[in-house]
């Protein structure tokens, strides 16, 4: 019988047409270059549909929004028909016509699904969604997913035909039977050893967790569970969600992850293994140690807890490393990656781990708080808009110096919330319905936190106490009760209420200062209590503090607002002294604060008798031996100060309109060491008062009673005047007047429209008005804004250059004098001439237009009141008006000086002889002057 014909030579035949038919199979199964670029134009379309679309739009593909989104599901559709479409070719490799059927299948649904999601994306009318980065991203990956999906189909290989059996030509030779039995071994080993289908599933089963590892971060990371309703809907009330991506703290875990996941997914082998178990090491180290830093509940029950991405990200994470350790290869790499990446990632340090504690030098300011745009983003991805303008006034601490903070945020138009700020976490804790005005925030004591609500001008304000266990409370104070108190929420305290405009901070010695329109109360912060009494703490430091500004230090040191650009401090035991508004313009910052130009936004004494300033001038201090230090390190756009007992200063500053908290640790104990600021130039110095000619006797005037100029034409602004009885009142000049000036003799002058393309000067005199009609028509650049007058006698700028002079009698004549007047630089002389600041210099204009230059001439000349100085090296500023003798006179914030003739000057009195410092503004009526400080005013009578 012929060797060919034993059992023997069919088994090896049989064996070699199986080994070409699994060679065959092995070559039409893989993936090929389709699938792996559908794997990562579905990892691309996560990532677009992750981008976050412009403000404002509110379109976005991977969270809820307050108006839905069309086309929002099919976007989150898409990356997952992609992913199944390579899963399904991979498990129907064995099947060809099956495979050939889904591969048509999967390219329909993309087609579809990317349909879908442009008609509702794009059709729906908004702006923003189709310039959206997350639309245009989805829909791009879409498209390229349906043409290679396509291109796939087309390129599909066709099944193996059936080979025939052919009978063969008898071999001319007999086969050796050992050489047989070799190739038959040699062939079975060959299909014995194939990898069996549980083997074969391990990569694709590491790869789809992969996958799904990446879609997790999609998933809610952390729900916030708060009894107040935070959401514009109630679908969203109560709770809040991050991703995992969106969490700062997370979000470099969050990107490691994503790309162990993506090399997992295109990796195979024992790599596939490692890079599964790296991954899930890495899943678990992060969620764990974030989860482990979570803050805990309050009594209250608000609290922060992971969400659903957290535990999916988890689990998926304990999944790929049991994937990752199946199989006896190369287990003890993996073994040992698994536990280098698990002691890597517990051994990282936590972003919510520690407290941020910069590297900073001794006293140099560091940020406590950044206020993108007045919003603080907590560590744990909250966003917190601070409620009020000042942002210290949304920043509080208790008021007993326990451990302690909280933050007030905007949370709706009329509304705020309450967060307990610890650790850089923001914890929710009640919500304030306040109206318009947001409440200051001033601390908590007793559970209840101290607030100031309303304030607004002509509003209600109230000191209330409002219990923290509360979820909601109204303090707008728009109501009262039938006894005529104000509503509030029950269990809210009323400590004190009053007028507006009412203003407050806190200073070093735990007290509070509230400013009213005239009064300002000081109260210490253990008798904030129901039932307390506004007039038991008023406190008046010197002239100008009521209803100024007022800062104190547990060591007696007191510092106030004397007027709009004045401060002045008294230290225990000395005497009232003026720190700034008198310096000449031009001067810069130097040690004696006195002599230094500034303008001071806000200062605060802290509890070694320090005085911060901060404004537009660079920030400095004032230590007790009365040097100006400049701050090192730069803190730029300061606009409120708080010194708090425990010696640190903190800053609230706007920087390039970004906000910040700046916080200077040992301020107190650092202060001295600051380098103190260069002396003044000896033009500033105004250490050394000039001595004047005549002594004055200084008295303060009762409160003035307001009359209207015209009945029934009632005003805003107001001028000195003496009424029909010759008594002190307060003229409130029309709306509808265009410039106005008192007559340094009782009576006020203003100009109006009384007619269209006409202009009438009013003057007021003992209770009687006169009137003087320009005949001449009114210019069409012609404003009007600037006057004098002088008895009967009246001078208004009408257009750059040309102006108008009124009087005597019903006299009316227009005069031009070239140059650039300066605001309020305009005097009317009993003489008839007129004074004027032209530039920087100060000239005499007569009746006939001819003018005369009486001084200045330099930018940064001497003041005014300097001697032994040249006319033409002074400056012109300060303010000049007609003097009780007619002549011109000027006043530069410390001294009146009278101009006798061009280039000759007398000083006629200093501070050594009563005049008052840094005044807001100056009135001649007869022989006395006037000056108002503040709410305060001064009378100045010649001894």
């Amino acid at each position: 019988m012929p060797l060919r014909d034993l059992p023997t030579e069919s088994k090896a035949a049989a064996a070699l047409l199986r080994t070409d038919e699994i060679t065959h199979r092995r070559t039409i199964r893989r993936t090929g270059w389709q699938g792996v670029t559908l794997a990562c134009l579905s990892v691309a379309t996560v990532l677009s549909v992750l981008v976050p679309a412009p403000v404002g739009t509110g379109c976005y593909l991977w969270r809820a929004t307050t108006q839905p989104v069309n086309g929002r599901g099919a976007a989150l559709v898409l990356p997952v028909a992609m992913v199944l479409l390579v899963l399904a070719d991979r498990l129907s490799a064995d099947r060809f016509q099956l495979r050939r059927q889904i591969r048509w299948t999967g390219t329909t649904a993309i087609a579809l699904v990317t349909v879908a999601t442009w008609t509702g994306l794009v059709g729906q009318g908004r702006s923003g969604c189709t310039t959206s980065p997350a639309v245009i991203g989805t829909i791009a990956c879409g498209t390229i997913a349906t043409a290679v999906a396509a291109h796939w189909v087309m390129r599909s290989p066709a099944p193996p035909a059936p080979v025939d059996d052919e009978p063969g030509e008898d071999a001319e030779e007999p086969l050796n039977q050992s050489e047989l039995r070799a190739v038959f071994v040699r062939l079975m080993t060959t299909v014995d050893n194939w990898p069996s289908l549980r083997l074969q599933l391990m990569p694709v089963v590491t790869g789809v967790l992969a996958v799904l590892l990446v879609a997790s971060t999609v998933l809610s990371w952390r729900e916030l569970l708060d009894p107040v309703a935070l959401g514009p809907t109630a679908a969203e009330a109560g709770l809040a969600r991050s991703q995992l991506w969106e969490i700062p703290s997370a979000r470099t875990w969050a990107v490691a992850i994503c790309l162990l996941a993506v090399a997992t997914l295109l990796s195979s082998g024992l790599v596939r293994r490692t890079l599964a178990v790296g991954t899930g090491t890495a899943v678990v180290a992060g969620v764990l140690s974030h989860m482990v830093w979570l803050p805990p509940k309050l009594p209250n029950g608000v609290g922060y807890r992971p969400g659903l991405g957290a535990w999916t990200a988890l689990g998926l994470g304990l999944l790929l490393v049991a994937a990752g350790m199946v199989g006896v290869r190369g287990l003890r790499v993996v073994a040992g990656a698994a536990v280098v990446g698990l002691l890597g990632g517990l051994l990282l340090p936590s972003a919510t781990g520690a407290g941020y504690a910069p590297e900073t030098a001794a006293g140099k300011p560091h940020r406590l708080l950044d206020l993108h745009g007045g919003q603080l983003v907590d560590r744990l991805g909250m966003r917190v808009s601070i409620g009020t303008p000042d942002a210290l006034d949304s920043l509080a601490g208790t008021l007993d110096g326990s451990p302690g903070q909280w933050l007030l945020g905007r949370t709706g138009s009329e509304s705020s919330t309450v967060f307990a700020y610890r650790d850089g976490v923001a914890l929710p804790q009640v919500t304030l319905n306040h109206g318009a005005t947001p409440p200051a925030l001033w601390g908590v004591a007793d559970n209840r936190m101290v607030m100031l609500a309303g304030g607004a001008l002509g509003k209600p304000w109230a000191i209330l106490a409002v219990p923290l266990d509360l979820a909601q409370a109204d303090v707008s104070l728009s109501h009262k009760n039938q006894n005529g108190t104000y509503y509030v929420t029950p269990g809210v305290q009323i400590l004190a209420t009053g007028i507006g405009p009412a203003l407050s901070h806190r200073n070093s010695d735990r007290s509070i200062v509230v400013s009213g329109s005239t009064t300002t109360w000081q109260i210490p912060a253990n008798q904030l209590r129901p039932g307390m009494a506004l007039k038991d703490f008023v406190i008046d430091p010197g002239i100008g503090a009521p209803g100024n500004e007022v800062s104190s230090g547990p060591d007696g040191t007191t510092a106030w607002r004397t007027s709009e650009t004045g401060l002045a401090i008294i230290r225990p035991g000395g005497e009232p002294q003026q720190l700034t508004g008198i310096a000449p313009a031009g001067c810069v910052v130097s040690s004696d604060a006195a002599s230094s130009s500034m303008t001071v936004d806000a200062f605060a004494v802290d509890v070694r008798g320090n005085l911060w300033l901060g404004g537009g001038a660079p920030t400095s201090v004032i230590t007790p031996d009365g040097v100006l230090r400049k701050l090192p390190g730069g803190a730029d756009g300061v606009e409120s100060i708080e010194a708090k007992p425990d010696g640190s200063v903190v800053l609230g500053a706007s920087p390039g309109g970004g906000g910040q908290v700046l916080v200077i640790p040992d301020a107190a104990t650092a202060a001295a060491a600051y380098s103190a600021a260069p002396p003044p130039d000896r033009r500033c110095d105004r250490r050394t008062p000039v001595a004047g000619t005549t002594t004055y006797t200084a008295s303060d005037v009762p409160a003035v009673p307001v009359v209207d100029g015209q009945p029934g034409a009632v005003g805003v602004s107001s001028q000195l005047a003496l009424d029909a009885a010759g008594r002190l009142v307060r003229v409130r000049v029309p709306l509808a007047a265009r410039a106005w000036a008192p007559d340094g003799q009782g009576g006020v002058w203003w100009t109006l429209l009384d007619q269209p393309g006409a202009e009438t000067a009013v003057h007021l005199v003992d209770g009687r008005t006169t009137r003087v009609h320009d005949p001449q028509p009114v210019q069409g650049d012609q404003k009007a804004e600037f006057a004098g007058a002088a008895g009967d006698r009246l001078v208004t700028a009408i257009t750059a250059s040309v102006y108008n002079l009124y009087g005597p009698g019903s006299s009316v004549r227009r005069v031009q004098v070239k140059g650039t007047l300066r605001p309020d630089g305009l005097v009317q002389l009993l003489s008839g001439a007129v004074a004027m600041v032209l530039g920087e210099r100060l000239v005499l204009v007569g009746p006939d237009g001819q003018s005369v230059t009486l001084l200045g001439g330099s930018t940064t000349g001497w003041p005014v009141s300097a001697t032994g100085v040249p006319a033409l090296q002074r400056t012109a500023d300060g303010t000049w008006f007609a003097g009780p003798d007619g002549k011109l006179w000027g006043y530069d914030g410390s001294h009146l000086v009278r101009v006798d003739a061009p280039g000759r000057i007398t000083v006629v009195a200093g501070p050594t002889q009563g005049v008052p410092q840094a005044a807001d503004h100056l009135t001649v009526i007869g022989s006395a002057l006037y000056f108002e400080l503040g709410n305060d005013l001064i009378r100045l009578d010649a001894s």
